[in-house]
């Protein structure tokens, strides 16, 4: 991984405007800087903003205030996986359709025998057999419609891959396998991932940077192993409290710590220790 910024978000909002007595800040003048080559790590509960912040970054969602700022190569390639592949996949196209799709969009030849080919290593890449360029997606296990969506989306060389909790619909086993395929490919063709989830342990297990959010905002930021090893803001410390421990009698003695969501957030993010990032009154 080298440092240099694929991008930034300058305080970034996104606020959505139900009735004129109600506006949701889903995420509110939001700070955040991508290195390129990185996984970074984003988790929160749900309705924190993690999801928002994806589709900003896809460009599905354009920012209420503040702006995105892409590094010196120009606007990156940028691909978004989601969390229910099922809702993702057009149930009528094959799997085969579905991951030159975006070829065809961007009006690529796509039927061309080199890009066959390479949709072809792709299957294999993602452990999808061959078999399966025929099916639909309802034909599909869970695990294997992931892989196809992983699939698709680096089918056009990606720079920037944005996976938006993609476990989060798998069982245990499966969510292990997709885990270590999405690591796997990182290092194969080193594009920079911003993997969100909700599982404080899986993002430990794939993030070299982690960043926790609350109401729309970052209340912590820092190199993955300082953060779970030296919280710092009471609200990461209740999260990685909660985690579960595969020790019966550790879990029944351990407490978990509580964090009131209802009270105000600090307005700065202070820098406790290097590249450690903290909000503070």
């Amino acid at each position: 991984m080298d440092n240099a910024i694929m991008l930034e978000l300058r305080k970034v909002s996104q606020h959505f405007y139900i009735h004129k007595n109600l506006t949701v800040k889903a995420v509110d003048e939001l700070d955040l800087t991508i290195r390129r080559g990185e996984v970074l790590g984003l988790v929160g509960e749900s309705g924190c903003g993690k999801s928002t912040v994806a589709r900003m970054i896809a460009g599905i969602y354009q920012p209420t205030a503040g702006e995105l700022v892409f590094g010196g190569r120009g606007k990156p390639r940028v691909q978004l996986i989601f969390q229910d592949s099922a809702a993702a996949l057009n149930p009528r196209m094959s799997v085969a359709e579905i991951i030159l799709e975006p070829l065809r969009i961007q009006g690529q030849d796509y039927k061309s025998p080199a890009i066959r080919r390479r949709m072809a290593e792709l299957m294999e890449q993602v452990g999808l057999a061959e078999r399966l360029a025929g099916k639909l997606p309802g034909e599909l296990s869970g695990g294997q419609r992931q892989r196809a969506a992983i699939a698709r989306s680096l089918m056009v060389q990606p720079e920037l891959l944005v996976a938006d909790e993609p476990i989060a619909s798998l069982d245990i086993s499966r969510q292990a396998q997709i885990i270590s395929l999405m690591q796997r490919l990182q290092k194969a063709y080193n594009f920079t991932l911003l993997f969100i989830a909700h599982d404080l342990s899986v993002v430990r297990y794939i993030s070299q940077r982690t960043g926790v959010m609350l109401k729309g905002k970052l209340v912590e930021l820092a190199p993955t192993e300082e953060l779970f090893g030296h919280p710092e803001h009471p609200y990461t410390k209740a999260l990685l409290s909660a985690i579960p421990v595969p020790d019966p009698l550790y879990e029944r003695q351990k407490q978990i710590l509580d964090y009131d969501t209802r009270q105000p957030l600090g307005r700065e993010m202070c820098e406790k220790r290097p590249g450690h990032f903290v909000r503070v009154s």
